[in-house]
């Protein structure tokens, strides 16, 4: 049977090739748990960052608490960054092999696969975290559309960094959005973004153009987050 595509497809299709190619290296997990005291855990994780990440084999490792927009009390997850998503599928991780202290302080939820779409620094801080929904074919205009307004956020005087990152292998949680993640280095920063937006900054109508891309926002959270470990 002769497969027949059509144009709107072949666009999706080629929109997508494009973005593949443009694509940066490495990967990431993002290990979704409800912690009992996520400070708690947080700091056992960086005692013990050694025995935890290494055997994983990532090129970084760090934590994510949600500050505000909560699914629920004691939101956080772990992240690990790989060079490739080759290292990343090729580690021995078990989440039910970890010491018992460990596992007492946290409830599994869930886990996630992410490809960055668009190069960022890896300069965790206090960030702003979207799911969002675009259509494919609004999709290399929408990554064209974020590198603007970086760029333009940076060239006013801001430490900001923007992530996009595409869901692979990651389950019902995530499936149909991208992940967004607009990255300051704290709360001060983040908030002094948001009080020039709304009094007209130029940078806004950058940021305009990028939201105008997107269908719909799922979801829309603070995270405080934090490197633990560092392959050496």
């Amino acid at each position: 049977m002769k497969q027949v595509v059509s144009e709107d497809s072949s666009a999706t299709v080629i929109s997508f090739g494009v973005i593949a190619q443009q694509a940066p290296e490495g990967s990431f997990t993002s290990f979704h748990v409800k912690a009992k005291n996520p400070n708690e855990y947080t700091e056992f994780l960086r005692a013990n960052a050694e025995q935890i990440f290494a055997g994983q084999n990532p090129s970084a490792a760090g934590v994510c608490i949600t500050a505000s927009g909560n699914n629920y009390p004691g939101e956080m997850f772990v992240w690990s960054a790989f060079s490739s998503f080759e290292d990343q599928l090729s580690g021995n991780y078990d989440p039910y092999n970890v010491p018992k202290r460990l596992e007492s302080l946290r409830d599994l939820v869930y886990s996630a696969n992410w490809k960055p779409l668009k190069g960022f620094e890896l300069s965790p801080g206090f960030e702003r975290a979207t799911r969002v929904v675009v259509a494919p074919e609004n999709l290399p205009a929408y990554i064209a559309a974020g590198v603007e307004m970086e760029s333009a956020i940076q060239n006013a005087g801001h430490d900001f960094n923007l992530a996009i990152m595409q869901y692979i292998g990651s389950g019902p949680k995530e499936v149909g959005t991208l992940m967004v993640r607009g990255i300051s280095k704290d709360g001060a920063a983040v908030g002094q973004l948001v009080d020039e937006y709304f009094a007209g900054a130029e940078w806004g109508r950058a940021y305009d153009a990028f939201v105008a891309l997107q269908d719909s926002v799922v979801a829309d959270s603070y995270e405080a987050c934090e490197q633990l470990y560092a392959a050496e």
